[in-house]
């Protein structure tokens, strides 16, 4: 491997090979995805300069024993996180990665039976979530690009960084004024292919009474306020997911339930409501931009389970099954 060299010709520190790796991979990779890397080497490096053993490349021992070292801090997703982080350095360097030896796999199956590997859900944000949220924005400048935001990512099953990459040039009038919107990339679509999502009337009105007063003729679409004007620039993911919570607590909704709510809040909640309305997979992997049924399943599980119960207990349904019994 070569060695990342400071400019007095020496070795570089771990901070700045870090550094000139990621330097290498902009433009290659989401924003975001580069972003939880780096904190996970990060992490990766502080621990291994502590434990005085070398991170790059790392031997499968050390990382195994790192994996027993965080099992009690972090969750398991964040752990299988930190290993593909890993095994990204090692292949940004030409080096092997260490991450499949036995003893890596062996500590990964400790922590499993340690920790439960179920991931905390998002609460999802609903119709009738929606409607009360949308009900009590206030009329003015940063209520209305609130509520257009909120609505566009229920009617397009967004995520925050898709929010985030809209442009005035990703919209599309349509006939009737039901407008469309251009999802340029994803999470799931690296590539760029894109995908167009339909905006109902009602978040039609919404968006373009948000164009109206912000007086937006190009560029990011949902932007920060500063001295009651929008900036220049694009609002980032944290500020999404803050304003997504300060909206619902203006809103008067419930305190655990607004503190649940996050950047995939919409889209979790839209996939759910898509399923108590007897969508089929296939329907909501499309309005999403899902490419498999795994992560799908995620996201509906807890889907107004109660109003799928009820559906159940549908006398015709009942009937059936009491026919059954009597069989």
């Amino acid at each position: 491997m070569k060695q990342a060299r400071s400019p007095g010709g020496g070795r570089a520190t771990p901070a700045a090979a870090l550094e000139a790796m990621f330097a290498r991979c902009k433009g290659a990779y989401a924003d975001t995805t580069l972003r939880g890397y780096l904190t996970d080497l990060r992490a990766f490096q502080a621990w291994c300069a502590n434990e005085g053993e070398e991170w790059l490349p790392a031997k499968p021992d050390v990382v195994a024993a790192f994996i027993d070292a965080e099992v009690d801090a972090v969750s398991p997703a964040t752990l299988r996180r930190r290993l593909a982080s890993i095994a990204f350095a090692h292949a940004m360097s030409d080096v092997p990665s260490p991450t499949g030896a036995s003893a890596v796999r062996l500590a990964l199956r400790r922590a499993a039976k340690r920790k439960p590997r179920r991931p905390v859900q998002s609460k999802g944000l609903t119709a009738d979530l929606l409607r009360q949220i949308l009900d009590k924005q206030p009329k003015t400048l940063a209520g209305a690009r609130d509520a257009a935001l909120i609505a566009i990512g229920y009617d397009t099953l967004c995520r925050s960084a898709e929010l985030a990459a809209m442009r005035l040039e990703h919209l599309r009038p349509g006939a009737g004024g039901q407008w469309s919107v251009l999802i340029t990339r994803s999470k799931c679509d690296q590539a760029g292919d894109g995908r167009t999502a339909w905006l109902s009337t009602q978040t039609s009105k919404t968006l373009q009474r948000w164009l109206k007063l912000s007086k937006i003729e190009e560029g990011p679409l949902f932007r920060g306020l500063h001295l009651g004007r929008p900036s220049e620039c694009a609002m980032d993911t944290s500020s999404i997911r803050r304003l997504i919570k300060r909206a619902a607590r203006s809103a008067g909704v419930e305190i655990e339930t607004a503190r649940g709510l996050s950047g995939h809040s919409m889209r979790v909640g839209a996939a759910q409501d898509m399923l108590v309305a007897g969508f089929d997979s296939l329907a909501i992997m499309q309005a999403g931009g899902w490419k498999t049924t795994a992560v799908l399943l995620r996201y509906v599980e807890n889907a107004s389970t109660l109003e799928l119960h009820k559906r159940r207990w549908q006398p015709r349904v009942r009937d059936a099954l009491q026919a059954a019994a009597g069989d």
